[in-house]
């Protein structure tokens, strides 16, 4: 019998705030957490099918005592890795001054160390946004890796979609259209590689690890997008999902998987993220739905972190991933 091919499981932990924010409502700031609910679901439910899971952080929820106290409770899992999601969740980071973006990184980074006790070393940009002052300042303070690649064919699709569903006006909406990228977002490889950026006059690398998108089409493969589909159909999301995993194989592409807190939510759950996709299931056909995903993944990878994930391909090219230590 082969090998299994290494994967990687990650979560995006936006919380409800950053949802509603995003999608221009007013009264964001005083939204409800649903973190106790999400996670203890996404615990159980990990838990029971022995997966890892890599979680990016934002760093605003980590002033929040109830968040962080919900939060360790990944604590449970067999193995979690805490990385860093930005400190305001503002998925518009190619805006910002160089300052400013050293400002989201390394607040969250600091809040990461002294809430949870490990120093993270990986980041993902909320809305996938990763300019190049990013990667100067992940290389500065010895990150390992950055994840905000995803390089899918229906970005501006997703875009467009997003736009419709929001109320945003004015200087935001020309800011979120630069979302999830364009077209060229299909240059990148689907695989893990090594960006560099020239950081105090020396070209230093970092390595990316993409959100995968399926083989050839370049069509998104994270939960998400697959309860969206789910809503319509089960029968279509498992087939889809099954060939998405068996092209990954035929092609040796190590997948590494997204899930959002909202994956593990049903429409009874939470009235507020009914716009978000797939939160028109029910909670029960959802769950079930997600426990067939995540087994079926669990079984035919060998799934890590991402810090896991970048120690293995560090055997292959000889690049020495950071510890997350204190």
């Amino acid at each position: 019998m082969s090998q299994a091919l290494i994967g990687s499981l990650s979560m995006d932990l936006d919380n409800k705030w950053a949802y509603l924010r995003a999608a221009g409502h007013e009264d964001w700031e005083s939204a409800s957490s649903y973190f106790p609910i999400a996670t203890q679901r996404i615990v159980e439910m990990l838990g029971e099918l022995n997966l890892p899971l890599t979680v990016f952080l934002v760093g605003r929820d980590l002033d929040i005592d109830s968040d962080v106290e919900a939060i360790k409770t990944f604590d449970q899992l067999p193995s979690w890795e805490a990385a860093n999601h930005s400190l305001n969740h503002l998925p518009w980071m190619h805006s910002m001054s160089d300052g400013e973006i050293e400002s989201e990184i390394m607040t969250t980074h600091d809040r990461i160390v002294s809430t949870i006790g490990t120093r993270p070393v990986g980041f993902r940009g909320p809305g996938f946004s990763c300019p190049a002052e990013v990667l100067r300042v992940l290389i500065r303070s010895h990150y390992s890796y950055d994840a905000s690649i995803f390089p899918t064919s229906m970005a501006p699709i997703a875009r467009a979609v997003f736009l419709a569903r929001t109320n945003l006006k004015g200087e935001q909406r020309e800011k979120a259209k630069k979302l999830y990228g364009g077209f060229a977002s299909m240059r990148n490889p689907n695989r893990p590689f090594m960006r560099h950026e020239e950081v105090d006059g020396e070209t230093c690398p970092l390595r990316e690890i993409p959100v995968t998108t399926l083989p050839f089409l370049r069509t998104p493969i994270h939960f998400s997008y697959v309860t969206f589909l789910a809503s319509f159909s089960v029968m279509v999301a498992k087939m889809y999902f099954s060939m998405s995993l068996n092209l990954c194989r035929m092609t040796g592409t190590s997948p590494s998987l997204l899930l959002h807190p909202p994956d593990f939510l049903g429409c009874e759950d939470d009235s507020d993220m009914a716009y978000f996709p797939g939160m028109k299931m029910k909670r029960d056909e959802k769950l079930s739905f997600m426990r067939w995903a995540l087994g079926k993944f669990a079984r035919e990878f060998d799934v890590r972190t991402m810090l896991d994930q970048t120690h293995t391909l560090a055997t292959s090219d000889g690049f020495v991933p950071q510890p997350a230590t204190t």
